[in-house]
């Protein structure tokens, strides 16, 4: 008779997705994520395939609970162009406030596993795709509340708040002065005037 699986799934992905986005993939050993998770080796494989497919689970964890974060919070906002202030603000705050410098796994995977893996690629691709979808609906309502003209192009924004987002995030691993980058995001977000 197979053991049940005697740790919580959930617990387990999120301590593996901070291991990872600590010390990136190839610097993750199996002995890290045994000592980390308190699971066996034979729990990692058992449960979730391996290593690379673990890694897979906890950065499909991480996208999928900050996309819906974002999601959630766009939703709850009424002013389009206060609400990506105070998003750029949060993404500036976290990564000063973050004393082990990870900036995002999204960004992190990239450098380290693209164009080396191919199914990464499309991984990254698909973020990339959903969280400019995101930007863009925003975006749009503001058009239709008569917050943002007609005549932005809404498209080329919506991709510019990702490139944005991403390469604050990258600087965030390098603290940089808060008051310079939030200069940067009022100088994007000028273009929705």
């Amino acid at each position: 008779m197979p053991r049940s699986i005697e740790f919580d799934e959930e617990e387990v992905l999120k301590k593996a997705m901070t291991l990872f986005w600590e010390k990136g993939y190839y610097d993750t050993s199996i002995k890290d994520l045994i000592q980390a998770l308190g699971i066996s080796n034979a729990s990692i494989y058992n449960s979730f395939g391996g290593k690379k497919q673990l890694f897979n689970r906890a950065l499909d964890y991480y996208r999928e609970t900050n996309f819906q974060g974002l999601s959630d919070f766009i939703r709850s906002q009424k002013e389009v162009k206060q609400g990506l202030i105070m998003i750029f603000n949060k993404i500036i705050q976290d990564d000063k406030n973050d004393p082990d410098c990870k900036g995002c796994f999204i960004v992190n995977t990239s450098t380290e596993l693209i164009p080396a893996d191919p199914a990464i690629q499309g991984v990254v691709d698909a973020h990339k795709e959903r969280i400019e979808k995101v930007f863009y609906d925003f975006l749009l309502r503001g058009v239709k509340e008569g917050q943002i003209a007609e005549t932005k192009d809404i498209q080329v924004i919506s991709r510019l708040l990702y490139t944005l987002m991403t390469g604050l995030r990258v600087l965030g691993k390098s603290k940089p002065s808060p008051e310079e980058a939030m200069a940067s995001v009022k100088a994007v977000l000028s273009l929705l005037d």
